[in-house]
């Protein structure tokens, strides 16, 4: 193993050794050989000789140019103390080493560059301490913990990536923290909230910050805004997104895609949508009237209803391919696709997707906070997470392409348990050209399997790609953990090796070291694992990994302001309207 001297520096640092050992060892030298002389003759020593040499150095160094005697021992005494520190380092280097089990060589590349990025790295690309921007979690900086920032004029894109388990602090150490900090943007926000934890704790603070505050609320409907699907929908570029994202989000996980029933199923829904969002009242553009058409219609009365149609009209095109299917097939398709749709044989279903309190554009316009409630225990409601996503990307995309720079807001999409909220379709695409409409996603999964059931074919591979900011929090999984491990990349360590004579020879044998480079992950597989709680590795794009500690929302300091409502104390006025609140489990009245 080679190393590279600063000789410059080793002689600086032992001329400054032996000036201090100058002044600290010749009045001791001094003083003991006045003592051995003076106790011959029954004297004492004054001690006042000694604190004089100390406060007039150039008497310690005259003495040791000028007496041989003192001179001589000054060497004897200088000698003995050098090698003493020198054993000191040595060993405490070698313990330290030991205890940490690992010697990486900065140095050295021969194996692998990957290495954990000092304090003074990190400031070239990050902001330590208070500043605007998203927050990843604290870092040990002078007396104390300091916020480690993302900063808002970042060569970075600020699509972030948090892998984190079950109970890894993903909504106390990052969702919370950067709900806070994107207010201080003033910036728009859009958050999934699984468990409504989330509105309970940040929606009043919102408010009191000027935000425009609204939930779509898919497990307490009651306690949600109104939002309608078809009321999105005004050409058949729309109409074509709707029905991917309804087929999509009702396929079973894991199963055989089966093409020909699909592309089937989703050309009558786009057929239907079209016919209602074109022919029916504007009160009555709603996804209730579409089920109405499929469960009170046999084949034949679907086929007399788009025959009247002209050929020109929008619904005609996907109408034709379906209608050449035979009788059976269509039967199976009106089947298949009622029974995906059937949440709409609930009438508090019906009336929360009748009409549309929620604006899809207006998170550019002015600061608003969305928050999307859904349940991650079922995905019954799925595919109306899925349209709700699917639709916001593309009003909030459109709305940027028409819209100066200077007139919008950002909008930072905060998807905690991303793969529970439904698949967007091309989500992909979306990912990799928001940056430039002024939209970032902080995607947040408990694990890499997750997210390859929810986007496959690579598709969930592409989505962490397009991420130039990684946040490792906890994994219980191997898979997650041997990904994270290979991110880390390899280094070069040193592999130390004791050798000792065996037998007699051995007796007067003290042992040799020997130090070779070799290869190691940075981190393995089991020790990501195994990452204590209070911990988080950032990778960002291009940049050696960071260690750092989590930071509770508790410790920002807006968290002083915050105040907890229930999401039951929610209460818009639409479910007031319903005739009955105790027949919401009966089904929708058709036209």
């Amino acid at each position: 193993m080679h190393k590279k001297f600063n000789y410059r520096l080793i002689i600086c640092i032992f001329i400054l050794h032996t000036l201090i050992c100058i002044y600290l060892l010749t009045p001791l030298i001094v003083i003991r050989s006045e003592f051995i002389k003076r106790s011959s003759l029954n004297k004492f020593i004054d001690i006042n000789e000694l604190i004089n040499m100390y406060k007039h150095p150039f008497i310690s160094f005259n003495t040791i140019i000028n007496n041989l005697d003192i001179r001589n021992d000054f060497v004897i005494v200088f000698l003995l103390f050098t090698s003493g520190i020198s054993l000191f380092v040595f060993l405490y280097r070698n313990m330290d080493s030991e205890e940490k089990g690992i010697n990486h060589l900065r140095n050295n590349g021969t194996q692998g560059t990957a290495n954990w990025m000092k304090n003074s790295e990190i400031k070239k690309v990050l902001t330590i301490g208070g500043g605007e921007g998203l927050v990843f979690g604290s870092i040990k900086e002078g007396f104390g913990n300091k916020m480690v920032i993302l900063p808002k004029d970042t060569f970075f894109n600020k699509n972030i990536a948090v892998f984190g388990a079950s109970g890894s602090m993903k909504s106390r150490s990052f969702v919370r923290p950067n709900i806070m900090q994107i207010s201080e943007l003033n910036q728009s926000m859009v958050i999934t909230d699984p468990k409504g934890e989330i509105f309970e704790s940040m929606s009043e603070f919102l408010r009191d910050m000027g935000y425009t505050v609204k939930v779509f609320n898919l497990v307490n409907m009651r306690n949600s805004d109104r939002w309608n699907p078809l009321g999105e929908i005004t050409d058949e570029i729309s109409a074509q997104s709707f029905a991917e994202t309804v087929i999509a989000n009702t396929r079973t996980l894991g199963s055989r895609q089966d093409d020909f029933w699909e592309k089937t199923e989703m050309n009558l829904l786009k057929a239907l949508v079209l016919y209602v969002v074109k022919e029916n009242p504007k009160e009555e553009r709603n996804l209730s009237a579409v089920y109405s058409m499929l469960s009170l219609r046999d084949t034949a009365s679907i086929d007399n209803l788009f025959r009247t149609l002209s050929s020109s009209h929008e619904a005609k095109m996907p109408y034709n391919i379906y209608s050449q299917a035979s009788e059976n097939v269509k039967s199976g398709v009106i089947i298949g696709l009622g029974s995906k749709l059937q949440v709409f044989q609930n009438k508090l279903v019906c009336e929360l997707s009748a009409e549309s309190d929620i604006d899809l554009t207006l998170p550019k316009k002015e600061k608003c906070a969305y928050f999307c409630i859904t349940s991650d225990m079922e995905s019954t409601f799925d595919f109306i997470a899925g349209l709700f996503f699917s639709f916001l990307f593309i009003k909030l995309v459109k709305y940027a392409d028409y819209t100066p720079k200077e007139a919008q807001k950002e909008v930072y999409f905060i998807l905690d348990e991303f793969p529970n909220i439904g698949a967007i379709p091309d989500f992909t695409k979306k990912i990799s050209t928001m940056r430039s409409r002024g939209i970032s996603s902080l995607i947040i999964f408990q694990n890499i399997a997750q997210l390859q059931n929810r986007y496959p074919n690579n598709g969930w591979s592409e989505i962490i790609g397009n991420c130039d900011s990684r946040l490792f929090l906890g994994a219980t999984d191997m898979i997650t953990s041997e990904f994270v491990s290979k991110l880390l990349g390899t280094a070069t360590v040193n592999d130390r090796s004791f050798s000792k004579s065996a037998g007699f020879k051995g007796i007067m044998d003290f042992g040799k070291i020997t130090d070779k480079s070799i290869k190691r992950n940075l981190m393995n597989p089991d020790e990501l694992l195994r990452l204590p709680n209070e911990n988080e590795i950032l990778i960002l794009r291009g940049q050696k990994p960071i260690m750092l500690q989590k930071m509770d929302y508790t410790k920002h300091r807006l968290s002083k302001f915050l105040r907890s409502i229930k999401v039951s104390d929610h209460i818009p006025e639409w479910p007031h309207k319903l005739k009955d609140n105790n027949r919401s489990n009966e089904k929708c009245e058709f036209w």
